[in-house]
C-alpha cells in the first residue's frame, strides 16, 4: 500500500470513532525547528556539522520541565488544584468538593474525559469489599488478607515494586469501592453469577438479575464509557467543583522553600497564574504517546510496541514537570498493554510520538485469534486464551470467565519476539469460524454475530477488518508464497511453518512443545485467499512515572517528598513493578481505569487525613 492510502486510512479512524491521531487538539505535533546554518571554517579548521533537527525535537521532547517562580500576584486561588480529567481526575475532585474543599479542576482539552471515555468500563480488582466479602470471594485466598495481595502481586511482577504502596493499595482499594457504590451510587456487578465474577466488576444502571439476561452483559443497563463523563460532570458540579476547560498547565510554580504551591497555565485569553494553598495534584495520565520519553523509560517495552490503544492524551507534560522539580522515577520499563497490535508503520530513531489508534477500531479484533503465530524464523509463537484460565487452558461453561489476564500474557509474548513482532495467518474460513464461535474468546477478543449491542455498524469486528485488508495492515495473498514476501519474511519460513501446522491439524495434536491449541483450535491454511498481518504491543498507558509515597507524595531523588505535590495513576508510577513489558497482571492489579480511580481516592483522602477531614 501506498504511503498517502495509509495515512490517509488512519486518519479516516477518527471519522470512525476510531480516537483522534496525533493532531489532536492539545497534542498536536510542534513545529520542528529549523537547523540553524553552519558557519563557514577557516583554515583548515572544518565547519561544524548542523544539528539534527529531528534529534534536537527528540531531546527537547525528553527534557524536564522546570518550575517557575511565584508571580507578584496571582491572577486565582483556590485550594487544591487538580489536573487532568478523566475518570481518576473527576474521582479526586468529587471526594475533596464532597469533603469541603474548594477544588479547581484544569483540563487541557476542550472536553473532559480522557482516555476514560475510551478505556474498559471494568473494576478489576481482588476482593474486600462488602460485594465481595457477601459472596465469600477474595483472592488469592478468603477471607480476604491485604498481605496476602501484595504477597502475590510482587510475585506476578517479577518480586519488584514497593510493597509499603502496594500494601496500601490493597488496603484502600475496597474501601475505595465501597464509598463508590455507597456514597456515589454505582452499581458493581460480576460479569456472571459465580462468586470469582466479582474480581472483573462491571458498571450498570440497576442491579443485575440473572434471570434477565437485558440486565447482564453488554446491554441496556451497562453504563457504556461516553455516557460516564457527563456523570461526572454532575457530580462534581453538585461539589462545587471549578472545572476550566482549555486550560494547559504549562509549569509547576514552586516557592522558595521547594513547596509547590500553584501552577502556570495556558488558557485562550492569555497565560494565568492560579495558587493552590492546599495541594497540586497531578491526574493526568503517563506517557505512552511521547514516544522520545518511552525510548528512555521504557525502552524494553518499547521496541515491540506497534502503535497506542488509546486517543493520544498521554504526551508526558506532567511526568516531565515532576521531573523538572527533582521527582524520582518509578516503575521502569513497565507498560500496562493488551496484545494485537498492527505494525500500521515503522519508526524512526527520533521519532518523537507513538501512532495512537483507539483500541481495536482499525479492525484487529480478527487478527487477535488463535491461528497460526510464527516469529521472523518460523517458530510457533504460543497464544493465551481469555476463557477461563490462560495456562493450562480450561474452558469453564456455562459460565464462562472471563480472563484479562490471557490479554497481559499474549502482549509480553508478543512484545519479546524478535523484532517485537509475530507473524499471524489464517486462510478463508475466517468469518466461518469466528461466526460459529469456534474459539469463544471474550472481552475485546469477541466477535459476535451482527456486532456489539448499540455499535455502529462500520465499526463492527468483520466490517473493520475488510477495510483493514483494503488498507494494508492485514494482507491478502493467493498463494502462502505470496503472503511470505509481503510479510517481509525470508524465503520458505513462511511455506515451512504452514506446513508443519497442517500436518499438526491433520493428525488433530498440536505439536508445539507447550501451551499446546487444543483440538477444536486447529483449523488447516488451506483455503484461499490467505491472510497474514503483524502484530505487537498495544498499551493503554505507561505504569513507569513519577516516585509516590503511600500517601501519594511525589517523592525526590534524594528521598523527601516535594511538599504540596500528589500524582495519580498514570501519571506516578510504580504499581506494576519494575522491568513489567505488559503490566501482568492485566495491565496491573486494579487494571487501568481502576487503578486511576484507587489512585485518585487514595490522593483525596491523603490530603483528607492530613487534615483531620472525613468523607
Amino acid at each position: 500500500m501506498e504511503g498517502i492510502e495509509r495515512r490517509q486510512f488512519l486518519t479516516g479512524l477518527v471519522a470512525l470513532g476510531g480516537g483522534a491521531l496525533l493532531t489532536a487538539t492539545g497534542c498536536a505535533k510542534k513545529p520542528e525547528p529549523e537547523p540553524s546554518p553552519a558557519p563557514s571554517g577557516g583554515g583548515d579548521t572544518p565547519a561544524p556539522a548542523p544539528e539534527d533537527p529531528k534529534k534536537a525535537a527528540f531531546e527537547a521532547a525528553q527534557a524536564p520541565i522546570p518550575p517557575v517562580e511565584p508571580p507578584a500576584s496571582w491572577d486565582e486561588e483556590t485550594e487544591v488544584v487538580v489536573v487532568g480529567s478523566g475518570g481518576g481526575g473527576c474521582f479526586c475532585c468529587i471526594r475533596l468538593g464532597q469533603a469541603g474543599y474548594k477544588v479547581m479542576l484544569l483540563e487541557r482539552n476542550a472536553e473532559l474525559g480522557g482516555n476514560t471515555k475510551y478505556g474498559a468500563n471494568v473494576f478489576a480488582n481482588w476482593g474486600g469489599h462488602k460485594g465481595a466479602n457477601a459472596a465469600g470471594w477474595a483472592y488469592p485466598v478468603f477471607p480476604y488478607d491485604p498481605e496476602n495481595v501484595v504477597e502475590k502481586q510482587m510475585e506476578q511482577q517479577g518480586f519488584t515494586g514497593d510493597p509499603e504502596l502496594y500494601l496500601e493499595m490493597a488496603i484502600q482499594a475496597p474501601k475505595c469501592i465501597d464509598w463508590m457504590t455507597e456514597k456515589q451510587g454505582w452499581v458493581w456487578h460480576g460479569n456472571n453469577p459465580s462468586p470469582a465474577a466479582w474480581g472483573q466488576m462491571w458498571m450498570f444502571d440497576c442491579p443485575v438479575d440473572w434471570s434477565d439476561p437485558s440486565t447482564y452483559s453488554i446491554g441496556p443497563h451497562f453504563i457504556r464509557m461516553d455516557l460516564r463523563t457527563p456523570i461526572y460532570e454532575a457530580r462534581m458540579k453538585e461539589a462545587g467543583v471549578d472545572i476550566r476547560l482549555n486550560h494547559e498547565v504549562v509549569a509547576l510554580v514552586q516557592d522558595a522553600s521547594k513547596r509547590i504551591v500553584g501552577v502556570k497555565v495556558k488558557t485562550p485569553e492569555g497565560e494565568k497564574y492560579i495558587k493552590a494553598n492546599r495541594a497540586v495534584a497531578l491526574e493526568g495520565g503517563g506517557f505512552e504517546v511521547n514516544r522520545a520519553l518511552m525510548k528512555k523509560y521504557c525502552p524494553r517495552s518499547t521496541a515491540g510496541i506497534a502503535n497506542i490503544a488509546t486517543p493520544p492524551n498521554g504526551t508526558g507534560e506532567l511526568f516531565r514537570m515532576g521531573l523538572g522539580v527533582g521527582a524520582s522515577v518509578s516503575g521502569f520499563d513497565s507498560m500496562g498493554a493488551f496484545e494485537g497490535g498492527i505494525w500500521w508503520q515503522e519508526y524512526d530513531e527520533y521519532d518523537t510520538e507513538m501512532l495512537a489508534i483507539t483500541h481495536n477500531t482499525d479492525g484487529n479484533t480478527v487478527v487477535r485469534q488463535p491461528w497460526l503465530r510464527i516469529d521472523k524464523f518460523g517458530q510457533r509463537v504460543p497464544y493465551f486464551s481469555t476463557r477461563g484460565q490462560s495456562y493450562p487452558w480450561v474452558p469453564t461453561l456455562p459460565y464462562m470467565s472471563a480472563d484479562p489476564a490471557g490479554l497481559c500474557d499474549q502482549a509480553c509474548n508478543e512484545m519479546a519476539q524478535p523484532d517485537g513482532k509475530t507473524y499471524v495467518i489464517f486462510d478463508d474460513k475466517w468469518y466461518d469460524l469466528l461466526m460459529n464461535q469456534t474459539f469463544g474468546e471474550l472481552i475485546c477478543r469477541m466477535c459476535p454475530p451482527g456486532g456489539r449491542p448499540g455499535q455502529p455498524e462500520s465499526e463492527r469486528w468483520d466490517i473493520s477488518f475488510q477495510r483493514c485488508v483494503e488498507n494494508g495492515g492485514c494482507f491478502k495473498c493467493d498463494t502462502i508464497e505470496e503472503l511470505e514476501g509481503k510479510l517481509g519474511l525470508r524465503k520458505g519460513v513462511l511455506v515451512n511453518a504452514v506446513k508443519k501446522y497442517n500436518e499438526a491439524c491433520a493428525k488433530g495434536e498440536d505439536d508445539m512443545v507447550a501451551f499446546k491449541y487444543p483440538k477444536t483450535w486447529l483449523n488447516a491454511i488451506d483455503k484461499p485467499p490467505y491472510y497474514g498481518a503483524i502484530t505487537g504491543g498495544n498499551p493503554f498507558g505507561t505504569k513507569c512515572g513519577l516516585r509516590i509515597n503511600p500517601k501519594m507524595q511525589v517523592v525526590t531523588e534524594e528521598g523527601p517528598v516535594v511538599e504540596g505535590l500528589y500524582a495519580g495513576w498514570h501519571t506516578a508510577g510504580g504499581s506494576s513493578g519494575d522491568s513489567n513489558l505488559a503490566g501482568r497482571p492485566q495491565t496491573g492489579v486494579y487494571a487501568d481505569g481502576a487503578l486511576s480511580y484507587i489512585g485518585s481516592y487514595m490522593v483525596a483522602g491523603s490530603i483528607m487525613a492530613d487534615d483531620g477531614k472525613t468523607d
